[in-house]
């Protein structure tokens, strides 16, 4: 046998494992959600694509971003979809608009697609990538292959993030995302360097253009892809170092704590202490029945050892009027029940006053929620005799009633897809006037009878669609949202098939967003926030949750007074609104109460009775509550504390936002000085009793702290205010002072 010679086979052997390597990079397996992958790395060897390789560089470089070529118009004469969410309308602008002078076929490197992003010519935008970047090098083959676009290119069907969740161990630790493209001919690519990336909280976790993720403290965010106009996420969770105290055992009241805790201790944090007695009847009081409870309901329920009491006090509350009252308010709120919207003058007034008579009448029943939701899509009729149809005249189009009831039951906001793809949401324009093409089933007509409208379900009824991308022109095909488009047999029942999907126990947005919302009422925000916008692109604060309360929705037919009775029972809900050492920078992980301002309504109610005075809203009875009020009426204190408008769909909820006017005005107005000097309210009722001994200064700072506070004042706080006290001649003025300051006070305007 010859020898063997080493000097020449070495050489052999090396480019051999290269070309091993190789093969093995370009078979390599992404081992995600459990199923083999197969990851196409030639891509760099085939001739570019206008979809796989031109346009994620228009997107990534930010050409295609409003404030460049994506806003309305363009710059420079090019005009790009925003944000490259609807590649394909690009290649036009850019290959053949203004001549074609954007492409030079013959000599590439003249071509001003080239040029201009690479600051060999003057350009607006500035430098976007070098003269030698692999960008630059890409297009300059496109072109040179003739800059190809065709119809058949392979679309994006499929964008995944991995990994898909993620937990750091310590503050300052980076992981790196993936980000795999799956096209519509079955490649795969690796689009991490081409996807586009954002932290929902930076202040939590940061990422880099090439998607490296650093934590910066803890807490939870999610990290956003996006590629061709498709967006996936990434959940992270940073927990709070270790401080070399073990975990204690948190207890638990119902499963709604349990999920709570799991979240909590992932995170390393600490719930606070349980509220005081005092603390709890004033929170649930304000809560229910948007009251507060007498000086004596405080000292009957600080004195009882039974320890049901806070179950008992809610069951009690949640059967009054005033709990009817309360809810009722925030359905109107909710479906906008306003007569400026339902007619002129008496006669909007009239359809107002029905509908709220509806709603309040389904919530003294207690009606299931899938029951009202669905006669209220189903109703027909005299908007003057049904009040439910007056729903269908707050929106007078289609597209409107589509907007108005993704938004409310399904908590979906279509409004962006009307014209475009939203950046970070999955609905299509196509999608937004499919899901019209139900609510343009349903027509009205003149009733013949004052200005009443008749609402009636049309067959024949159809919607055009008149997104400027997508099936323009085209009519739209009554599609549900996420499934399938109605068959054409079942479209003379539309509305009901519509109600149907809506409020089926499947339904994968009805029951978690009705949740949602209902959560959001006791905590200022919900789960998924904000409410009326759950993209599968936000993450939930506490995982698992929404669904089991969910999953518990249905299970008890849809019983709204369950859910809410379940969520202050919680303990989560009967936390102290004190933080502890671990959970102050906790704004949405339910560790602490976080107090809320009270609701316009409630706090008049409420300084109304702490002052003993009653307020005349236009031509109701003087002793009624602003919560009972049927229809909005003129108020500027009202205005002022942010009640809903009941204007526009994108501003449901009343504002309940601290403002300057507002301490202003109950510090220093002559409307509040007017109410405490009255000769009839509480202050005249204290020091001149009709039968009984005069209240001696003591248990005057008392009864004053446990009206407006719900509580006895503190050692500190009783001498304080019995200092203003000690001269008679001016004992009226003092008591004033005293409690216009309580009234002003945050413990006061805050539900705490």
């Amino acid at each position: 046998m010859k020898s063997i010679r080493w000097n020449s086979i070495v050489p052999f052997l090396i480019v051999c494992a290269i070309a091993a390597y190789t093969t093995m990079l370009t078979t390599s397996t992404c081992w995600g959600n459990a199923e083999n992958v197969q990851i196409d790395n030639e891509a760099k060897n085939r001739a570019p694509l206008f979809l796989k390789d031109i346009a994620p560089i228009l997107d990534k470089q930010g050409c295609s971003a409003g404030l460049c070529h994506g806003k309305f118009g363009g710059q420079g004469g090019l005009n790009l979809s925003l944000l490259t969410l609807n590649p394909e309308s690009d290649y036009e602008p850019i290959v053949h608009h203004n001549r074609g002078r954007r492409i030079n076929l013959l000599d590439p490197e003249q071509s001003l697609l080239y040029l201009k992003p690479t600051g060999q010519i003057p350009h607006e935008g500035g430098v976007r990538f070098g003269a030698n970047s692999d960008e630059a090098e890409t297009i300059l083959r496109w072109i040179s292959a003739g800059a190809p676009f065709s119809p058949d290119e392979p679309r994006l069907e499929k964008l995944e993030i991995e990994p898909s969740e993620s937990t750091f161990t310590a503050v300052g630790e980076t992981k790196q995302l993936k980000v795999l493209a799956h096209f519509t001919d079955g490649s795969v690519e690796d689009v991490t360097e081409q996807a586009v990336y954002e932290s929902k909280d930076e202040p939590v976790a940061a990422v880099t253009e090439s998607g490296l993720v650093t934590s910066e403290r803890w807490g939870g965010t999610a990290i956003l892809a996006r590629y061709l106009g498709v967006v996936s996420s990434s959940f992270i969770t940073v927990p709070r170092e270790a401080d070399g105290k073990s975990y204690p055992e948190i207890l638990t009241n119902n499963f709604i704590d349990e999920f709570v805790a799991a979240k909590l201790k992932k995170l390393n944090v600490r719930p606070s202490e349980l509220s005081t007695d005092a603390e709890f009847i004033r929170r649930v009081y304000l809560d229910t029945v948007g009251k507060l409870p007498s000086s004596d309901k405080v000292r009957e329920f600080l004195d009882d050892s039974n320890p049901e009491k806070r179950s008992r006090l809610i069951d009690a509350l949640m059967e009054t009027p005033e709990w009817v009252d309360l809810r009722t308010l925030k359905l109107g709120d909710m479906l906008r029940v306003h007569p400026r919207r339902l007619g002129n003058g008496q006669f909007g007034e009239r359809a107002a006053v029905l509908f709220h008579q509806f709603i309040q009448d389904s919530v003294a029943e207690n009606k299931p929620y899938d029951e009202f939701v669905r006669e209220v899509l189903t109703a027909t009729g005299s908007t003057y005799q049904n009040g439910p149809t007056n729903y269908y005249r707050i929106e007078r189009q289609p597209s409107g009633r589509a907007e108005t009831t993704a938004q409310v039951f399904l908590g979906i906001r279509l409004s962006c897809a009307r014209c475009h793809k939203h950046p970070f949401d999955e609905w299509t324009t196509d999608d937004y006037w499919n899901f019209a093409a139900f609510t343009g089933k349903v027509n009205t007509r003149g009733g013949g009878v004052y200005q009443e409208l008749v609402v009636y379900h049309n067959p024949a009824g159809r919607v055009i669609n008149q997104s400027v991308q997508g099936n323009r022109g085209q009519v739209a095909q009554p599609t549900f949202l996420g499934g399938e488009t109605l068959p054409e047999t079942h479209r003379a029942d539309a509305i009901k098939h519509l109600a149907d999907w809506m409020t089926a126990d499947s339904n994968p947005y009805f029951a978690k967003a009705t949740v949602n919302r209902l959560w959001s009422y006791y905590f200022g925000r919900g789960i998924v926030d904000p409410v009326d916008d759950m993209r599968a692109t936000t993450p939930a604060s506490v995982e698992g949750l929404l669904e089991a309360l969910a999953e518990e929705f249905v299970r008890s037919g849809y019983d709204t007074k369950h859910i809410i009775k379940l969520i202050l029972n919680s303990r989560t809900y009967q936390l102290s609104a004190a933080p502890n050492e671990t959970n102050e920078l906790d704004d949405r992980f339910f560790s602490r109460f976080m107090p809320r301002p009270l609701m316009a309504q409630v706090l008049l109610d409420v300084l109304n009775d702490v002052t003993g005075t009653s307020e005349k809203y236009g031509r109701y009875p003087e002793d009624m509550r602003s919560i009972e009020v049927e229809l909005p009426v003129n108020s500027r204190f009202l205005n002022l504390f942010g009640r809903s408008d009941r204007e526009f769909l994108g501003n449901l909820d009343p504002l309940l936002e601290p403002t300057l006017t507002q301490a202003l005005h109950i510090i220093n107005s002559n409307y509040v000085n007017t109410k405490l000097k009255s000769r009839n309210g509480t202050i005249t009722q204290l020091l001149e009793p009709k039968t009984g001994e005069k209240m001696q200064p003591e248990a005057l700072v008392k009864e004053l702290y446990l009206i407006t506070l719900s509580r006895h004042p503190t050692e500190t706080e009783l001498e304080t205010a019995m200092t203003h006290l000690t001269d008679d001649s001016t004992r009226r003025e003092d008591t004033e002072d005293i409690l216009w300051a309580l009234i002003s006070s945050r413990s006061f305007l805050f539900n705490r």
